[in-house]
């Protein structure tokens, strides 16, 4: 029974350790320089499969619509080709990137998600809304072009 709070609090403070470099590591490459919205180019959403790729899909828009989920989610299941078909129509507009919490649960643990899908929305580097669950497409299209008017990444 001791033996078993000990292992617990080590690995929360392993844990814990994670999350702080990642963190730091997110709050130092976090921030385009230039005023466009995308400084790459970029065609519907991308899934990324690592933390480094994560960040570099970050560092490629101004804004970000991360979407996270978990395998056996029903609601991710019907959200997800709602997300990659709307994705699709802002190509350089804005960033989409899908995070399977179950293969990489850091990134879900850095937003706080404890629930998906979870629509993660940041611009600039700073998380500026969060969608939780399951949005119906032509309510998160309207979203979509609002955040976009307003940070002048689209005409209003």
């Amino acid at each position: 029974m001791i033996n078993d709070k000990y292992k617990d609090n080590e690995i929360n403070s392993d844990i814990s350790e994670i999350i702080d470099r990642i963190s730091q590591e997110y709050s130092r490459n976090i921030g385009l320089k230039s005023n466009t919205c995308c400084n790459t180019s970029l065609k519907g959403a991308l899934y990324v499969r690592s933390y480094r790729e994560f960040i570099n899909a970050l560092e490629s828009c101004r804004i970000t619509f991360v979407l996270i989920t978990t395998t056996y989610c029903p609601y991710c299941r019907l959200f997800k080709p709602i997300f990659y078909r709307i994705a699709e129509q802002y190509n350089n507009k804005a960033a989409f990137i899908e995070v399977n919490a179950d293969y990489i649960p850091e990134i879900a643990m850095m937003f706080n998600v404890y629930s998906t899908p979870t629509t993660i929305v940041l611009v600039d580097g700073r998380i500026v809304d969060e969608l939780i669950g399951y949005i119906p497409a032509n309510y998160f299209k309207e979203y979509i072009d609002d955040v976009l008017k307003n940070v002048k990444c689209i005409q209003g």
